[in-house]
């Protein structure tokens, strides 16, 4: 184990953001809706290279709970958190490890017809989730435009995305609304 904690402190994220997911998508009533993922969702990639399905197991976050799996059905949630990482590759068009980040996001979302988040955040820094601006359109039908949030367009590998503050996103999307209408009818 390197100096800093590598594997346990990511491991604490991962707790920590399924907590906080769970809070927010039963509307501060349980905090045990979602979970860490087996192997942070490395099974489900070594089954699907023997051709297998891995129901739930995509990504990092899962779900037992009925409402959650619904929620997990839809979307495959990545998450990451470094002690440095840079977003200047908005500007700069140069390669960082948020494209790598993002196309294993992406990758596992896509094997399974689900849409990627992704959850990064860096040391000493709020959490940023990542997702693609076409999910960000569809919320608007519901949620409105994102006026009173800060938020950055962008492209991540030809994908035009949303990046924004965590807490924002929770804030902006109303999760009553999103298991009553969006989780039945997204793609």
């Amino acid at each position: 184990m390197r100096i800093g904690g590598g594997k346990q402190k990511g491991s604490a994220f991962e707790r920590k953001i399924c907590k906080l997911l769970s809070l927010w998508f039963s509307e501060e009533i349980r905090d045990d809706i979602f979970f860490r993922s087996a192997s942070s969702g490395a099974m489900a990639t070594q089954r699907f290279k023997k051709g297998k399905n891995t129901s739930g197991q995509q990504g990092d976050i899962t779900s037992t709970d009925s409402e959650g799996i619904k929620f997990i059905n839809k979307f495959s949630i990545e998450l990451k958190s470094y002690k440095d990482f840079s977003l200047d590759f908005l500007v700069y068009k140069n390669k960082s490890s948020i494209h790598d980040w993002w196309v294993q996001c992406k990758g596992d979302a896509g094997r399974n017809n689900k849409n990627p988040l992704l959850i990064i955040k860096k040391n000493g820094k709020k959490e940023l989730i990542i997702f693609e601006h076409n999910l960000y359109k569809y919320f608007c039908d519901y949620f409105g435009e994102l006026s009173n949030k800060k938020y950055i367009v962008g492209y991540i590998n030809d994908i035009y995305v949303i990046i924004m503050l965590l807490t924002d996103f929770l804030d902006y999307t109303n999760p009553k609304t999103l298991k009553d209408n969006i989780i039945n009818e997204i793609n």
